[in-house]
């Protein structure tokens, strides 16, 4: 399990690459299960750690995957600041999600 910076945003970002790991890190953080299917390419969480710090948690293992799970990470940071991703022509949605990408490689 890997932590990525959510800068200059509040909460925190777990990524990891398999399923197993997945599963194991959503109890830990989160405290409840969360059992993925075999099939399933990827996954994101977010929600109140069991500290009460807000918390995402990503499982992806291809380039695509992990681009379309982050992107559903920006989002939801935005989402939560007030911020619309499209504004600036998308600029701080591209930046922030390159950023979490090139962490997470």
């Amino acid at each position: 399990m890997k932590e990525l910076s959510l800068r200059p945003y509040n909460g925190r970002l777990f990524y990891v690459k398999t399923v197993k790991e997945y599963e194991r890190a959503h109890k830990n953080i989160f405290k409840e299960p969360d059992v993925l299917t075999c099939a399933q390419a990827g996954r994101f969480s977010g929600g109140n750690g069991k500290d009460g710090i807000w918390t995402y948690l990503v499982y992806a293992n291809k380039p695509e995957t992990i681009a379309h799970e982050m992107a559903h990470v920006v989002l939801h940071v935005f989402d939560r600041c007030g911020i619309n991703p499209i504004e600036a022509n998308g600029e701080p949605f591209c930046y922030m999600l390159g950023q979490l990408i090139l962490d997470a490689k």
